[in-house]
């Protein structure tokens, strides 16, 4: 029996010892397989024990759930970060230690380095105490704090600097389970052109408010004076004053004319009209409008089409024949009695037709070149003090028809000898068979 029993025992230990084997073999293999396959393939080593190979795919299962997750979190994570990317805001995300941890391009664009980003104290970045100051007013008020400032942006050459309008916004940033702050984001948005769209807007109703008033207290102190009792109104004088109200109310209309018009062109991409058209045929119909202004003033107007009889854009024909009707205007009224010459040339370079409008009056000096274009800026006093003055907005309505149809315009002036303003637009390529060239 004891010898049966000692036989037992070895034949016991003889097969714990081979399982033990087996299954340490097995752990290496699939230590091993894990190693060259970090991704955990589906399938395993062949002679594996049935606890190792169930082992092997419970680790295969969890690989693969983990690296869905991981796939899964970096997608969102790209996502929101490209979709951060779209605002046109700047945001930064900070830790506690106001460090980033995250910025949008807006915000890159605010603050250009050379330098990574992540994880660089903000205020090495933004070099300015205020903005600093508005995030930690925000984290001990524990609530949103804004501020503006005026900040002076590096351009991305490092080489010249811009005066910016920000608008700060600042907050906290905390979760459930933590119990302190465990950092802050920011907003910061470039209110700049909302500001100088605002001063504009200012500065335009009172300019308009302005050039109304005169020509209203005019015609109101002659109505003033007609509707007494004892005026005799076929008097001489009430006859001149009735043409000189016909005049200042005319200017009234013109006035409301080309405010209306300096309208409907801060929306023009949305009302525009556009369709092929020949730029020589509105420039002809205006010169045509105002030949008794050109008989008056002994001027002559030549068209110089450099051998082409048409040259076609796609645009909105009504606010072209505005534009060549004040250029040419514009310079006949400033230059009467001039025996003046106007010269309209175009020719097309590179897929863009090239308007010349040039006239050898009085010039413009190179002090009011820059703002030539203003609303209601007037080079000079008027020639005459019993004319009526114009409205001052038809080089704006100028500038502003042209950029509406993506041009540029640009002048150059040397007094006394020769004006000259330069149209860029682009062509429409193909010419139209129309009642024009048909």
């Amino acid at each position: 029996m004891e010898k049966l029993a000692l036989i037992s025992l070895l034949a016991l230990c003889l097969y714990l010892g081979i399982r033990l084997f087996l299954e340490r073999r097995s752990y290496r293999l699939l230590k091993d397989h894990f190693r060259k396959d970090s991704l955990g393939s589906e399938s395993l080593p062949g002679d594996l024990t049935p606890e190792a190979q169930k082992l092997g795919l419970a680790a295969i299962d969890g690989l693969h759930d983990f690296k869905l997750n991981a796939d899964l979190d970096s997608y969102q994570r790209r996502f929101l970060e490209a979709l951060l990317d779209e605002i046109k805001d700047g945001i930064v995300i900070l830790d506690q230690n106001y460090e980033i941890r995250f910025l949008n391009q807006a915000a890159q664009l605010l603050f250009p380095s050379e330098q990574p980003y992540l994880s660089r104290p903000f205020i090495d970045v933004c070099r300015d105490h205020r903005i600093i100051d508005t995030i930690e007013m925000a984290c001990n008020l524990k609530s949103k704090t804004s501020d503006q400032i005026d900040f002076r942006m590096n351009e991305m050459d490092g080489n010249h600097v811009r005066e910016r309008t920000l608008q700060i916004e600042a907050e906290p940033l905390a979760f459930e389970e933590a119990s302190t702050t465990v950092g802050a984001w920011l907003l910061l948005r470039d209110v700049t052109k909302e500001l100088e769209t605002e001063q504009i807007r200012q500065e335009f109703v009172a300019n308009a408010s302005h050039e109304l008033r005169t020509p209203l207290s005019i015609i109101n102190g002659y109505l003033e004076t007609m509707d007494e009792e004892e005026t005799d109104l076929n008097a001489p004088v009430f006859k001149r004053a009735i043409g000189t109200m016909v005049k200042h109310g005319d200017r009234i209309a013109r006035l409301v004319e080309d405010m209306l018009t300096i309208s409907r062109l801060e929306s023009a991409s949305n009302l525009l009209n556009s369709e092929p058209f020949n730029l020589v045929s509105s420039a002809n119909e205006m010169i045509s409008h105002l030949t008794p202004l050109i008989e008056k003033n002994h001027a002559k107007v030549k068209l110089n089409l450099n051998g082409n009889e048409a040259y076609y854009i796609d645009g909105d024909r009504y606010y072209w024949d505005q534009i060549f009707f004040n250029l040419i205007e514009n310079a006949l009224k400033q230059n009467p009695d001039q025996k003046l010459k106007i010269i309209v040339s175009f020719h097309e370079e590179n897929g863009r037709i090239i308007v010349s409008i040039t006239d050898n009056g009085i010039g413009i000096p190179a002090a009011d070149l820059p703002r030539i274009f203003k609303r209601f800026y007037r080079v000079q006093k008027h020639h005459s003090q019993t004319e009526i003055k114009g409205t001052g907005l038809g080089l704006s309505i100028v500038k502003r028809g042209i950029e509406a149809h993506r041009g540029t315009i640009t002048i150059e002036s040397i007094p006394g000898i020769e004006t000259t303003f330069t149209i860029s637009v682009p062509s429409s390529g193909a010419v139209p068979v129309t009642k024009e060239n048909g």
